[in-house]
């Protein structure tokens, strides 16, 4: 019969195998197997490489479809509570924890629409939508992360990604920098204009002496085009990830912590007591979420209100503010904010 020894094991069983047809199949074949799988050699090179239980899969060797955990706060741009804008004030937040900095013409709005990017598993999604006027240029949209708030920035490596859909070359690229540590900023490649999505991406290493991450988007000038965001994913490491969303609960969660509005429907808060005197009335409203840090409290429009002053606002928290309503006389007090506008905001912005 014709045998020949495996040529990928060098210890001393060496396991013959079968190269014709008309070989028997024996018993001893098998003890042969058995005691040479045994003693196999795994070294490099030598059969498959056998990884130890506790030993990690690096960064590197992970493909972008891996899920991981997305560090920024809205990624895929589906809250909006402070209005679909169009927004043009420098420094302004637009979609939750999203700020623009606008140059010339440039706005920003939000647009739900089916022109959807890639991997979204959705047919109907939001997303923010740049304007560029004519004669800009220098335009951003950006979201921090700062060490003061908590985030574990300094000395990790991240990488940040985005959907873009724009019909001009060199009208969009990403972007990501370290706030106090006096590193230039690192960009991707322009979007090529092509009128498709395409998921830009930059890698920044943060130093240790860092206070913050920014990362986003800039807008070059005179392009005359529409860029459209959606789907930007923070994570850790060198390997961009595929965008995943939260659930919408969880999504709103993170909003929640850094701005809300209490009566955001007319009619939400309603206020009634009985005055045997002009005085004050101090009324503690818990918040839906825990503020990152003290917030910047403001009573909106004009509530409707008897024999009450309109609302104000006399103390806050991380979690509760206090309104004083302050009846002008004795009798029946009441206030309620059945207007538009009508409401509380509550902001904290580390």
């Amino acid at each position: 019969m014709a045998r020949t020894n495996a040529t990928n094991f060098t210890g001393g069983l060496q396991f013959p195998y079968a190269t014709a047809a008309t070989d028997i199949f024996k018993k001893e074949d098998i003890q042969t197997l058995a005691q040479a799988v045994d003693q196999h050699n795994h070294t490099a090179g030598k059969g498959l490489s056998v990884t130890p239980a506790n030993a990690s899969i690096t960064n590197a060797m992970l493909g972008s479809d891996v899920a991981r955990a997305n560090l920024l706060t809205n990624g895929g741009f589906e809250i909006w509570q402070r209005g679909n804008g169009p927004f043009t004030v420098s420094g302004a937040f637009t979609a939750d924890r999203w700020v623009i900095y606008p140059v010339g013409t440039d706005t920003l709005s939000v647009q739900r629409s089916a022109n959807i990017p890639p991997n979204t598993g959705s047919v109907w999604c939001a997303t923010c939508i740049l304007v560029l006027g004519s004669g800009a240029g220098g335009t951003a949209i950006a979201q921090t992360l700062k060490q003061a708030d908590g985030d574990q920035i300094q000395g990790r490596t991240f990488t940040f990604s985005i959907a873009v859909y724009t019909t001009v070359a060199g009208a969009v690229r990403a972007f990501a920098s370290a706030d106090g540590s006096g590193t230039p900023n690192i960009t991707s490649a322009f979007h090529p204009g092509d009128s498709t999505y395409h998921t830009l991406s930059v890698t920044i290493t943060v130093p240790q002496n860092a206070t913050g991450l920014n990362i986003g988007c800039y807008f070059a000038a005179s392009t005359g085009a529409n860029c459209f965001l959606d789907n930007a994913m923070l994570v850790v490491g060198s390997q961009p990830a595929d965008y995943v969303p939260l659930h919408p609960a969880d999504d709103l969660a993170r909003c929640l912590r850094y701005y809300e509005i209490l009566g955001e429907q007319s009619g939400e808060i309603t206020w009634s007591a009985a005055a045997y005197a002009a005085g004050n009335f101090d009324v503690p409203i818990g918040y839906k979420a825990r503020k990152a840090v003290s917030p910047t409290v403001t009573k909106n429009g004009t509530w409707g209100v008897a024999n009450v002053s309109q609302p104000t606002v006399v103390g806050s928290g991380l979690g509760v503010v206090s309104l004083r309503f302050a009846a002008t006389g004795a009798g029946q007090a009441s206030a309620l904010n059945n207007a538009v506008g009508a409401n509380v905001s509550i902001e904290a912005n580390p």
